[in-house]
């Protein structure tokens, strides 16, 4: 009689069990846009490979950026993958290790550490905002025990509703049928159907595309010719390295010793105009740099590298001031093969190509300007002393900030803005001097386009920006 009673629990467990799974997918058709997520399609690369994965590169965008796998198969002669995604924190790097590591025998792993998702923020990981960029890899994660324990480790139980419901992410949208529609639709395309990934500009002109084993290419430029961003960034304090970012840090090397698999500490390239306008970018490389001595691992940061064994800062290398684009990624990503090689070979044509220090980068630089930072000030009483404090509230004040290695004497400014729409024709706008930064004031009523371009005293050529629409 019990085991009669038994089989019918168990059935009717399953049913159960089986209409939740049901009644979740379905949610999850309707509600979860997932139609423009590279994760989804690097994922179904990562799991229908049918060559043993040699060397796995793990990290954030910088990565599938940075590094193209196919460059790195024509140096090594090995298979090379890219399994990185958006702000990808080391639970997620180490998870999708312990993934990888199911069906290939790995040798190399070569973990990229930016400082952003590892400090404060990004690096806190069971806060909700480190979960979204999670959520992206663990959504296209077949079931299995090493999902199940990443979803308990992703969160704090307070969230563990949307982890393992992931339609319950959207649910302010849950009677908007105007929503539901537009998902349903996308899911109906061929390019979302067959994995395809791509963004095309106004002219029919890719700008990215799906470059095959991880790799996303990218084929814009900088917006405004030159590296230039809109608000403050605060710089980079000592131990930055949250605490949840150490411990899977550690679980991340135990995992390849036991395993005897080689850890490799990577940096991957970042513009000198956000290491040099965020400030404190040696504090990250000293803590990383003793992590890499007490665990014997080799560190590699590319932000160290002397220009004249790679040189990527010129312009037309980057898609904004933290990614490179096709032609960064190609320049770049022969330097890596080769580099590494030489030093699996135990050559020594590197053994100058480093820095000590970030500090001592830029000190050796030539004198140049990285770019352009742009806030809004309320600094009325330094711009406009002459007005009474009332008034103030009919002027808006930009600060100019300009992120260099020179010394503010020698820099000229000059700031315009576009008084006929037809011809281009530019008028000079007054500009209040304060080392290397400058305000302009604009009447709030009045909008525009204003240009700004800064020159070094004896430079061919000064560095223009298109800065905002005022």
């Amino acid at each position: 009689m019990w085991i009669r009673l038994f089989i019918l629990h168990f059935k009717k467990t399953v049913l159960f069990a089986s209409v939740i799974i049901a009644v979740t997918e379905a949610m999850n058709y309707l509600y979860v846009d997932d139609t423009r997520e590279f994760a989804r399609c690097m994922m179904r690369e990562f799991y229908e490979g049918k060559e043993n994965i040699d060397r796995l590169y793990l990290g954030s965008s910088h990565v599938f950026c940075d590094i193209d796998p196919a460059i790195l198969d024509e140096i090594n002669g090995e298979n090379n993958f890219n399994p990185a995604s958006n702000t990808q924190q080391l639970n997620t790097s180490y998870y999708l290790l312990k993934e990888a590591y199911k069906k290939n025998h790995i040798e190399r792993v070569y973990l990229d550490l930016y400082y952003l998702c590892t400090n404060a923020g990004p690096g806190n990981f069971h806060d909700y905002q480190s979960l979204p960029p999670s959520w992206t890899v663990l959504n296209q994660m077949r079931p299995s025990a090493n999902k199940l324990s990443y979803m308990l480790d992703l969160s704090s139980p307070k969230y563990y509703y949307m982890t393992f419901l992931p339609f319950m992410r959207y649910r302010e949208q849950l009677f908007n049928l105007d929503y539901v529609a537009e998902i349903v639709e996308g899911k109906q395309s061929d390019e979302w159907k067959n994995y395809a990934y791509s963004y095309t500009g106004p002219n029919g002109e890719d700008i990215i595309k799906r470059g095959g084993k991880g790799f996303r290419i990218y084929y814009g430029e900088l917006e405004y010719g030159g590296f230039c961003a809109k608000g403050e960034e605060a710089a980079i304090t000592e131990d930055p390295i949250t605490q949840e970012s150490l411990e899977y840090l550690q679980k991340i090397v135990e995992f390849c010793e036991e395993r005897d698999i080689q850890l490799i500490w990577i940096g991957c390239p970042i513009s000198d105009f956000q290491l040099v306008r965020n400030g404190g970018y040696d504090n990250y490389i000293r803590q990383v740099s003793e992590l890499a001595k007490q665990h014997q691992v080799s560190y590699y940061d590319f932000n160290l590298c002397k220009r004249e064994y790679l040189d990527v800062s010129q312009e037309q290398y980057w898609f904004d001031m933290g990614h490179m684009n096709a032609y960064g990624a190609e320049a770049f990503s022969q330097f890596l093969g080769n580099f590494l090689l030489a030093q699996e070979a135990g050559g020594n044509e590197y053994r100058d190509c480093f820095y000590s220090s970030y500090g001592e980068k830029v000190y050796n630089l030539q004198q140049e300007i990285y770019g352009l930072e742009i806030v809004r000030s309320k600094e009325y009483e330094r711009c406009m002393p002459q007005l009474p404090e009332e008034e103030w509230q009919d002027y808006v004040i930009y600060r100019l900030r300009f992120v260099t290695n020179a010394p503010e004497d020698i820099m000229d400014i000059g700031v315009s803005v576009v008084k006929d729409t037809v011809t281009g024709e530019r008028e000079e706008v007054a500009v209040i001097r304060e080392g290397i930064d400058a305000y302009v004031t604009f009447p709030v009523q009045e909008h525009g386009e204003m240009y700004v371009e800064a020159r070094l005293r004896g430079a061919a050529e000064g560095n223009s920006w298109i800065g905002i629409e005022y």
